[in-house]
């Protein structure tokens, strides 16, 4: 540098003249780029508005549907509904590989009315969902029939959709 600039007052000329030249540089690049970060950081935050303006509803209903489900907002545990506990290791290994013969497959175990610890898991009776958490076939009162399926509904979904729905 100095054959390319020997009058330069910004060319070091000594070393320890270019030790603090270079950590002047890099300080300056760590302040651009830190500075560089924080406007990207602010220009990514996105601003959520709370659901329904932040206001509670105390009736411990689904927000959506408004009807009495495990899925609801907050932690608050429902005074006249059990929490079930986690369950234990034993619980959780209870038929094993052949867990999948029972009709439950490989899911996680019933939630249980939560009880002593000294009572086994199995003497426990697992909690009843509501209606509108239960999954599977629907179940129809003894009065009710199935819809019967005709020439339209063939056409509009399917053959092959109705055999399988009736499977």
């Amino acid at each position: 540098m100095a054959q390319i600039a020997p009058n330069s007052p910004f060319v070091p000329t000594s070393w320890a003249a270019w030790l603090a030249q270079r950590l002047e540089m890099n300080e300056e690049r760590l302040r651009q780029l830190t500075a560089k970060i924080e406007k990207k950081k602010a220009s990514n935050k996105l601003t959520v508005q709370p659901i329904f303006g932040g206001k509670v509803f105390p009736d411990f209903f689904s927000s959506v549907l408004s009807r009495q489900s495990i899925w609801r907002p907050g932690e608050v545990e429902r005074p006249a509904r059990p929490q079930a506990p986690w369950p234990d290791e034993d619980e959780l290994q209870h038929e094993g590989s052949q867990r999948s013969k029972s009709g439950y497959s490989r899911f996680p175990p019933l939630p249980r009315v939560p009880g002593n610890i000294t009572v086994n898991w199995k003497q426990r009776a697992p909690i009843v969902p509501f209606e509108f958490d239960v999954v599977g076939r629907p179940t129809m009162a003894d009065d009710e029939v199935a819809p019967e399926t005709d020439e339209r509904m063939r056409f509009l979904i399917g053959n092959s959709f109705l055999q399988e729905l009736e499977t």
